[in-house]
């Protein structure tokens, strides 16, 4: 058959839409949250030691090279003219420790088969941003009112901020409320959204914003002039009118089902 390509990815970044076949590796022992492998790759033996640390991924393991066998032979029996190069991709939440461990242990085992594999990680340089902040409230006799905050750069959103080392998601983002509008808001329980995209101007690096949902009351939101131009308090349709992206119209609008639903 033509050559093999073994592709691992981050599901975060998107499926790949050359795969033939895809296969997540999300629920084996995962490295980010071991100190000392958390800077590293699956290229480290030492992840690809922890990845493959449990009896039940190693029978993952052999699993999936049985799977990959039958799948290689089908296609090598295959004709087309349209036929091109089997591509397997191997999936983790960032594809750079599971998916690329697996992906390194198929191609070492299916190459000493006699396999041709070409190798292939292509979400192992990409560099992800961590911030966390919240759409944050209060209720008036008019009813709800949203701070929405704008921006050094013009641009209209909520209180938001990258995470600190050590620091929880939700930590991060009451510090981040308090410092940029100086507000000391509590975290309504059952609403996290996540925002993802590329960072303008940064090759190869993203942004994850997870939102929360925060209320406060008898406080007056003061905008830090160091992080923000201003702070308005807006009603739900006000604020979607300065909203200038899809993704915090989206956030914003579930956040008022969740407020609106929870009081039925």
């Amino acid at each position: 058959m033509n050559e093999l390509t073994l592709m691992s990815f981050g599901y975060l970044y998107g499926l790949p839409e050359e795969a033939d076949t895809v296969i997540g590796v999300r629920g084996l022992p995962n490295p980010y949250w071991v100190e000392a492998l958390k800077q590293k790759t699956g290229l480290d033996p030492a992840v690809r030691d922890y990845v493959f640390s449990t009896p039940e991924a190693r029978d993952f393991f052999q699993t999936t090279l049985s799977l990959l066998r039958q799948r290689i032979a089908l296609y090598g029996a295959y004709e087309s003219p349209l036929k091109t190069p089997l591509v397997i991709a191997v999936g983790c939440s960032g594809g750079k420790h599971r998916s690329v461990s697996m992906a390194i242990r198929l191609a070492e085992a299916l190459a000493g088969e006699g396999i041709s594999v070409k190798l292939l990680h292509r979400d192992l340089h990409k560099t992800l941003e961590h911030s966390a902040g919240a759409v944050v409230y209060t209720r008036q006799a008019e009813g709800l009112r949203f701070v929405i905050a704008q921006h050094l750069d013009g641009h209209h959103g909520f209180p938001k901020g990258h995470i600190e080392g050590g620091e929880s998601e939700a930590d991060a983002a009451l510090r981040e409320i308090r410092e940029e509008v100086g507000l000391t808001p509590r975290l309504i329980p059952g609403f996290r959204r996540v925002e993802f995209y590329a960072l303008p101007g940064k090759p190869n690096t993203y942004k994850q914003v997870v939102y929360f949902l925060a209320e406060y009351e008898n406080q007056t939101p003061v905008p830090q002039q160091t992080e923000l131009q201003a702070a308005a308090l807006l009603s739900l349709p006000e604020a979607l009118a300065v909203l200038e992206h899809d993704s915090a119209r989206r956030i914003l609008r579930e956040a008022y089902e969740h407020l609106t639903r929870n009081r039925e």
